[in-house]
Formats: C-alpha cells, sequence, structure tokens
C-alpha cells in the first residue's frame, strides 16, 4: 500500500501502479500528478462515495479497483475513461 505522504511528496512520481486504501473519502487532487504514467489504480477499502470529474484525465488507466467503498451507484465518470479496459 501507498500512502498520502508518499503521494504528496512526490515520490511516487512516474508511478504506473498507485495503492491507497486509508480511510479517503475522496480521491486526492495529487493523484493528477501521474496522469502521464498510472495505468493501474486500487482505491479498495476506503469511504469513496463517487470519483471526480477529473478522472478521465488519467488517460493511461486501464484498470481501476474500487471495492469496499460505498458507492450507491457506478460512478458515471468511469464512462469517459477511454482506456479503461
Amino acid at each position: 500500500m501507498h500512502t498520502l505522504e508518499q503521494l504528496r511528496s512526490g515520490a511516487l512520481a512516474g508511478a504506473s501502479r498507485l495503492d491507497l486504501s486509508c480511510g479517503l473519502s475522496a480521491l486526492p487532487d495529487e493523484v493528477l500528478a501521474l496522469a502521464d504514467s498510472l495505468q493501474v489504480l486500487n482505491l479498495s477499502g476506503n469511504q469513496l462515495t463517487g470519483l471526480p470529474q477529473w478522472l478521465p484525465r488519467l488517460h493511461r488507466l486501464k484498470v481501476i479497483f474500487c471495492s469496499g467503498n460505498p458507492f450507491t451507484a457506478l460512478p458515471e465518470v468511469l464512462g469517459e475513461c477511454a482506456s479503461l479496459e
């Protein structure tokens, strides 16, 4: 698992995979710094009820895991992520 501190400090620059499970209620904007490299995003086990509208800016994102979050519906923004498989 990665930490918010690692993400915020830039220690994960160029990462192709990000694993954040730290009780997040919102996806931090710092994830956008990985837009050119991030392919796998694991957000399982957080407190997310939605995903940000900027998610499609992660143009290399192929896989996203979101189990264990209290979504009441599938976030529509996922349909705008062209590279998801």
